[in-house]
């Protein structure tokens, strides 16, 4: 009989995944968190530094939020780290990025979702000081916890493969009360509009509640179709796009010649309130 394993085993399955090492400020954090006891002074300066940080996004990009409800950071990180975040994508998808047969061999995951989290690479690019940043402005502190998220593998479509991205949704209730919340992604290579890119409807967080509102009795808001409204965002590798959850969003089918990758990433602090009522 197989038995459960336990918390040694879980131990060793972190150290694991982290290269037999953790931070030490982040187990700090999170035994302070666990605890109610202050952060240690290593670690309230470690968050100092993010917000005394010179500002990642300007005044203007955060009247564009304001107004559309995503932005675009620029050189999140550099296209050499994105390269090579890249790259391990292909590794472990063992495919050629040279040879486009490969690329329909065999199901990346669910849809385009891959299960691959903790390369090196990756951890990397979740430690980009601009990308924190970005996200201390929107949440006015630098007091965020990083989510451990996929990556996703959007190839070009062919006559025989057609686009597996969900569709156009939402990945929070949309039952009220509603509170402020973001989503992101990393451009693992260089992706036009019509490459698949990220797509969304701009703006619609700040019509949600009264759009909800208006629609006739027993209407499934998730089967309403704003396709016409919808607008893919061009970006370059390294580039890293945030977005209000309250936006509809999703990806498109690819119509480029090269596949659409990118890195999943969000940063929400503790407090962070999520409606558990599910519509």
């Amino acid at each position: 009989m197989n038995s459960a394993p336990g918390f040694p085993e879980f131990e060793g399955w972190i150290l694991d995944k982290h290269q037999g090492k953790l931070d030490p400020l982040d187990v700090a954090r999170l035994n302070s968190v666990l605890s109610g006891q202050p952060y240690p002074e290593g670690l309230q300066e470690s968050l100092r530094d993010i917000e005394q940080m010179e500002d990642v996004l300007s005044a203007q990009d955060l009247a564009f939020w304001d107004e559309h409800g995503y932005v675009i950071v620029r050189a999140a990180v550099s296209k050499e780290q994105a390269r090579a975040t890249e790259d391990a994508v292909w590794e472990k998808l063992g495919m050629n990025p040279q040879d486009p047969a490969t690329w329909y061999q065999k199901a990346i995951g669910k849809g385009m979702m891959m299960d691959f989290y903790h390369h090196p690479t990756l951890r990397a690019n979740r430690q980009s000081k601009r990308i924190q940043k970005a996200f201390a402005q929107l949440w006015q502190t630098g007091d965020l916890w990083k989510t451990t998220d996929r990556t996703s593998f959007n190839p070009p479509e062919t006559d025989n493969y057609m686009h597996q991205g969900t569709p156009l949704h939402w990945d929070m209730s949309l039952e009220p009360p509603f509170h402020f919340g973001t989503q992101g992604l990393l451009y693992l290579c260089d992706t036009p509009a019509h490459q698949g890119a990220f797509s969304c409807v701009p703006g619609f967080h700040r019509r949600l509640e009264s759009w909800l509102a208006g629609l006739p009795a027993g209407t499934d808001p998730r089967r309403v179709n704003l396709q016409a409204q919808v607008v893919p965002i061009a970006a370059e590798a390294g580039d890293f796009v945030i977005w209000h959850h309250m936006l509809p969003h999703g990806s498109s089918p690819n119509h480029g010649t090269y596949p659409r990758i990118v890195q999943y990433l969000n940063m929400y602090p503790v407090e962070f309130k999520e409606n558990m009522a599910w519509r």
